[in-house]
């Protein structure tokens, strides 16, 4: 029987406050700067890790990262969640109060339904999904970005060594705390991991800084504690501003 370990950090870094929010363990962390415990679970348990990371743009950011990741953990029987069940809940919480009417957030989370080590993965916006590979040691991004720019790419429009505006990486899809919102459904896709493959759910206060041809790989023999501090440190020294969060997930034999 496998196991999975995972364990999350979260860092307001060099912005005013914090609009990322992380779920694991059952638990909705919201901190300036932390590091969870190290959790442990049988390929036969039911889980779930998640980040959230509000639009900074949108009014009560925070509230929605917040509330978003409150709304999967009332998904009790872990399994393939609606985009349209946690768009509702965000309504239903927010969009009656005026400071909150139009609060915004992004989502990916990672969760396993006891089917030994399938993994599902779902996301809206542009919190991503990695994936270390033991049998070639390099990060690959398994997801795609809900903006203009991978709208172009998958069209083929996209011109290879052309800089796009800034508007470009303007978000097509985000839950937000409006009644007249509308959320496509997730796309999700299931990875199976082998022993020492690991899986990395951020925020793009990561990727934005660092894309994951920069990041260390992940040995079998370091604790997973280490390279999140590893990753952090390396952020800090290419002055991230934006949040980071991030929880990583590790099998094991």
């Amino acid at each position: 029987m496998s196991t999975f370990e995972m364990q999350g950090l979260t860092w307001k870094a060099r912005s005013k406050c914090q609009q990322d929010a992380i779920l694991i363990e059952n638990k909705v962390i919201q901190h300036d700067g932390l590091i969870t415990k190290l959790y442990s679970h049988s390929d036969k348990e039911q889980w779930c890790v998640a980040v959230a990371d509000g639009i900074s743009n949108s009014p009560a950011a925070e509230q929605a990262s917040y509330t978003v990741l409150k709304a999967l953990m009332q998904n009790k029987k872990i399994e393939p969640c609606q985009a349209f069940t946690i768009q509702q809940y965000l309504v239903d919480q927010l969009a009656h109060q005026k400071n909150s009417f139009g609060a915004s957030s992004t989502l990916a989370f990672i969760q396993n339904d006891g089917d030994q080590s399938f993994v599902t993965i779902q996301h809206l916006g542009d919190s991503r999904v990695y994936l270390f590979s033991q049998h070639d040691q390099k990060w690959h991004c398994l997801t795609r970005d809900h903006n203009y720019l991978e709208q172009l790419r998958e069209s083929g429009e996209l011109r290879a060594g052309e800089n796009y505006a800034s508007i470009y990486g303007a978000l097509l899809q985000y839950f937000c705390a409006d009644p007249l919102h509308e959320v496509m459904d997730f796309t999700k896709t299931e990875e199976y991991l082998t022993e020492n493959d690991a899986l990395l759910v951020c925020t793009d206060g990561v990727h934005d800084v660092m894309e994951c041809g920069e990041w260390l790989p992940l040995k079998a023999d370091m604790e997973l504690r280490t390279w999140l501090l590893n990753m952090k440190a390396s952020l800090d020294s290419k002055q991230a501003y934006d949040n980071v969060s991030m929880v990583l997930v590790r099998a094991k034999i």
